[in-house]
């Protein structure tokens, strides 16, 4: 079980800890025992570093990792969230929701204290491909899901309440996550006796982020949209701001 980190904390040599806001999926193990700095240490983003912490030293690894090497490897389990915005879709609502697939979920799962309800989805193309960034496909159901508090909820009426907002925006910008852990590390609540000793809600794969960049379908059945990294979405690009002569007339010139 991992601890999060705290400042002052005094680690034993090999306790796990976890950053207090982790999303890249990484543990850290304790090699050289002591107390922990008096603000958190700038984590490691890659397996196999070390991370100096005041007298403490870790070594980063996958928190999921060993449990996919194992003979019988648990379950993995997807969720996602999609984040609207106030200023392009008129609310900041937030919605949780899983395809239903995972496991014999067919209702809700709680990871992390937030109920993630099943919800007719299909996700796909988050496989890199020869170095290009993944343009996933998501599709969703247009009719809801009966016999859940979805049942009514239907995107088509989502998109006509945005546009109000923005014309024309069919939920372009809004922000979908991809979340993964294994079934093992879910909350204690999923489980009829209200027990998981393996619950961990610091257990994830790296998560993944997207924005939505363009609906391809719309009928009455379902609606799909194209999403994109945050990087690759059209009008974007890295560096945000080229360093030319006429901004900066020092550019390309050296001195001994």
């Amino acid at each position: 079980m991992t601890t999060v980190w705290s400042a002052g904390a005094s680690l034993s040599l090999g306790a796990i800890v976890a950053p207090t806001s982790a999303t890249n999926g990484l543990f850290f193990k304790v090699t050289t025992a002591g107390t922990t700095g008096s603000s958190e240490p700038t984590w490691a983003s890659v397996i196999g570093e070390t991370v100096y912490d005041n007298s403490v030293r870790y070594v980063s690894f996958s928190s999921t990792f060993a449990d996919l090497q194992s003979i019988n490897p648990s379950a993995i389990i997807e969720l996602f969230t999609l984040q609207l915005s106030n200023a392009l879709h008129g609310a900041n609502t937030l919605y949780r929701f899983h395809a239903g697939s995972s496991l014999n979920a067919n209702g809700k799962i709680i990871w992390k204290g937030n109920e993630y309800l099943r919800f007719p989805v299909q996700a796909t193309g988050f496989a890199f491909q020869k170095g290009q960034l993944p343009r996933p496909k998501l599709m969703i159901s247009n009719g809801g899901n009966q016999g859940s508090s979805l049942a009514n909820l239907s995107f088509s009426a989502i998109l006509l309440s945005v546009n109000e907002t923005t014309p024309g925006n069919d939920l372009t910008g809004a922000t979908l996550t991809r979340i993964r852990t294994l079934a093992k590390f879910i909350d204690a609540a999923n489980f009829a006796d209200g027990t998981n000793s393996d619950a961990d809600p610091n257990a994830e794969f790296p998560q993944e982020i997207y924005a939505i960049d363009r609906k391809t379908t719309e009928t009455r059945e379902i609606v799909e949209f194209e999403l994109a990294a945050p990087t690759d979405l059209a009008g974007v690009r890295i560096p945000g701001r080229q360093a030319t002569r006429s901004l900066f007339p020092a550019v390309g010139t050296f001195t001994s």
